[in-house]
């Protein structure tokens, strides 16, 4: 059993001297790590080994198989005990770091402090940029990126074309009715032609039976029907006339009114045109630029040279930061610190005395549960290489063999 021994006294050697360092806040903090001590001293009571019995049983590979576990249970312990004492380690030089760096004083303190302000302003700032809610994506910026420098030419060309829209919607409204009216017009005109027709057939019937009533006349009274006749032979004059004058001032009016009518239709057409136009080119500087309409892309340039504004400050002050951390690592390099990079987000505790404080408290609090956590591996490892001698005294026809499974292991 001097392999187990052995290792037994290297690792108490080594926790004595370990526990030889304290630092000032440490033994300020001995009365209230006293309470974490004895609730961890209680749960180790509750898991000792001790309280588990002692291994009996007469078969020949149960009392091997419990060596070996015996001895992976020891090997973990050994494990846990040297994780412990490195992180213990790591938290005495931190606290030496800690002391360091109160010691520091005069204008390298004065430039200490400066720097760590810097660092904890920009940190501040860099936490705002992150938060800052912007409703642009990241798709529009893709967007918007390749035209950045002629987008503002492009927001003004949509809002006049969307103003050009509304005019020519106008326009074929107005023409529209203007065509309906022209029509309307026609469809007049067809009406006192037609009217003029059926005036001048009723005219001649009328002339017609007048003849007819004056020969009949004449042929029974024998009365002179000469002025009857020249009466109706000049109302007949007239009344053609007057139906011929119409007429023809109607066939022109018809022809005026086609030429007005294919006037307005060409205008309406041309104005389609430039409004299918003018749609298609609106509908695609929507779609390639991402936008719904001239104000929406107003909006979304805003809240772009918004994010290009972000963009440029959080490079900036990432480079403040990163200029900032460094000049803070060679400071502390010079006074002879051990882990310079943890204090870059540490600043805040080299500014402010009561964040310092806390993390002195926490750092001797996390030393105080590794001292418990080497203790109690250590205690429990014993009784296990104790429980491996008893079965050795218990069992010494199996010496040898118990022997060379610690032997395995200890290798």
């Amino acid at each position: 059993m001097a392999f187990w021994n052995r290792k037994k006294r290297a690792k108490k050697t080594q926790i004595e001297d370990v526990s030889d360092i304290k630092t000032d806040a440490e033994i300020a903090n001995f009365s209230a790590n006293e309470t974490v001590e004895n609730t961890i001293d209680n749960i180790i009571k509750e898991t000792d080994l001790k309280e588990q019995g002692i291994f009996v049983s007469a078969n020949k590979k149960d009392r091997e198989r419990f060596v070996r576990e015996c001895c992976e249970s020891a090997m973990e312990n050994d494990r846990q005990i040297d994780e412990a004492k490195k992180e213990y380690e790591n938290i005495t030089s931190h606290l030496a770091d800690i002391q360091k760096i109160d010691r520091i004083s005069g204008n390298k303190r004065k430039e200490l402090l400066d720097i760590c302000k810097n660092i904890v302003n920009l940190a501040n700032e860099r936490n705002r940029y992150k938060n800052r809610e912007l409703t642009i994506t990241e798709a529009q910026m893709r967007k918007f990126q390749p035209y950045e420098e002629q987008l503002v030419d492009e927001i003004k060309k949509m809002y006049n074309a969307e103003t050009y829209q509304k005019a020519i919607e106008s326009d074929i409204e107005n023409l529209t009715k203007e065509k309906q009216l022209l029509y309307d017009e026609q469809q007049e005109i067809f009406e006192k032609q037609n009217s003029l027709k059926a005036m001048a057939k009723v005219l001649s019937l009328l002339v017609i039976s007048l003849f007819a009533l004056f020969i009949a006349i004449y042929y029974a009274v024998e009365v002179d029907m000469t002025f009857p006749y020249l009466g109706t032979i000049l109302l007949a004059a007239i009344s053609s006339t007057v139906i011929f004058i119409e007429s023809n001032k109607n066939r022109r009016d018809i022809v005026l009114n086609s030429r007005k009518v294919n006037k307005a239709i060409g205008l309406l057409n041309r104005v389609k045109i430039k409004y299918v136009n003018n749609v298609n080119m609106i509908s695609y500087n929507c779609e390639k630029y991402g936008v719904k309409d001239a104000k929406d892309f107003e909006s979304k340039w805003n809240e772009y040279c918004k994010m290009k504004e972000y963009e440029r400050r959080f490079r900036e002050n990432t480079e403040k930061l990163n200029f900032n951390s460094e000049n803070l690592v060679d400071l502390l390099r010079q006074n002879d610190i051990s882990d310079c990079d943890i204090w870059i987000s540490q600043a805040m505790a080299i500014v402010d005395e009561r964040e310092m404080v806390e993390i002195r408290h926490e750092l001797n609090q996390g030393r105080q549960k590794m001292r418990e956590t080497i203790e109690y591996n250590e205690k429990v490892k014993a009784d296990t290489v104790t429980r491996i001698d008893e079965l050795i005294k218990q069992y010494p026809d199996q010496q040898s063999e118990f022997l060379n499974i610690v032997k395995e292991y200890s290798t």
